[in-house]
């Protein structure tokens, strides 16, 4: 049967050209596969290479993104993009054993989806840190007992599954952040798994995606799927920073602004400088796929952040006082209420505002 194998990359030129000869060779004589390299416009022109190997092997092509990013949209794009009856997602960093890619593709024999784990006997971790097998451990935990996936490797990047098993969630997927087959294995709601161990080796060349920011969108992607998409990990994380934004406010007045302007001005501007922190972490971080880059585009988000902020605080001090008024609840009660509401409101004008001309797939 046909195969796809598709390569999502972010600044991996100076692997990309060994991990298509690792792929030709585990391949062999065999020329029923293409290889999908999805690029989400490197900085370091991963794309153009990829281009340029595609002249050469038909068999190669290259989507470039100019216009989103993160990885588990690049694994769905690429999916969706692949014409074989048989879809394989591997890294382009050397670190997934090619060798293992003809096993992975066979297993769909007896199995929707096929996974290579690092779990099962004969695999492992590497060279990885203590703290990075811990994190890692704990999240397959997680998984494992909070969506009751039954996989040993639930959050592994190298992974094959049938096309048309693919098509059926598809529409369903809700890409974003790094690990994406946690999601589709609880989408296909506890599937038969077969598993493929292999040994993760060490990067050659470029940086590891990991971070702390990686973490944590994965355990609210975690109480996303949990709570079946009634709480969304992005509007936890925008909860999440305008909380942190309280204690910005309340630092700079008391640390800041008080001892230059007296407090009502430091009052005002204490805001100002919290709606301006709120801003820039939901630009790094909320809606990271959505980011505006360059001083402009910056600006005229800003400015819309700053003005749906102000209408969502107007919202916020109305509902407050009407349920207050009204004796329907005391004022604490109506304060949490009011700023339920304005949140709500504010959340949804600036993902549909703010950042709404950078929409694109989480």
């Amino acid at each position: 049967m046909y195969a796809s194998i598709i390569l999502p990359t972010f600044n991996e030129r100076a692997n990309l050209p060994a991990a298509i000869a690792a792929i030709r060779s585990a391949m062999g004589e065999r020329t029923d596969y293409e290889v999908i390299v999805v690029d989400d416009d490197s900085p370091d022109r991963t794309w153009e290479l990829a281009q340029e190997l595609g002249e050469q092997d038909p068999r190669i092509t290259c989507y470039r993104r100019v216009d989103r990013r993160g990885l588990s949209s690049a694994i769905v794009d690429g999916l969706s993009l692949g014409r074989g009856q048989r879809l394989l997602v591997m890294d382009a960093d050397l670190q997934h054993d090619t060798t293992k890619v003809p096993l992975l593709l066979a297993a769909l024999d007896q199995a929707p989806i096929a996974i290579g784990t690092r779990y099962a006997k004969d695999g492992d971790v590497g060279e990885w840190s203590k703290k990075r097998l811990f994190l890692s451990q704990m999240a397959t935990v997680a998984c494992q007992f909070v969506l009751g996936i039954r996989a040993s490797d639930p959050m592994s990047g190298f992974f094959a599954i049938r096309r048309a098993d693919f098509l059926t969630i598809a529409p369903r997927l809700n890409p974003r952040g790094y690990k994406i087959l946690m999601e589709i294995l609880h989408l296909m709601h506890g599937p038969q798994v077969a598993e493929v161990a292999y040994v993760f080796a060490p990067r050659i060349a470029g940086e590891s995606k990991l971070s702390t920011r990686v973490i944590w969108d994965f355990f609210l992607s975690l109480i996303e799927l949990l709570s079946r998409r009634i709480i969304s990990a992005r509007f936890l994380k925008y909860g999440m920073v305008g909380a942190s934004g309280v204690i910005v406010q309340y630092a700079a007045f008391y640390l800041i602004w008080r001892h230059f302007v007296g407090d009502e001005g430091a009052t005002a501007l204490a805001i100002a400088t919290a709606a301006c922190s709120n801003y820039l972490i939901n630009n790094w971080w909320t809606f990271s796929d959505r980011a505006h880059r360059g001083v402009l585009d910056i600006v005229r988000g800003a400015t819309f952040f700053l003005v749906i902020s102000g209408t969502g605080a107007l919202i916020n001090q109305a509902v407050t006082w009407y349920l207050h008024d009204k004796r329907a609840l005391v004022l604490y009660a109506a304060m949490a209420c009011g700023i339920l509401v304005g949140t709500v409101w504010n959340y949804y004008l600036n993902l549909d505002l703010t950042w709404r001309g950078h929409a694109r797939p989480a």
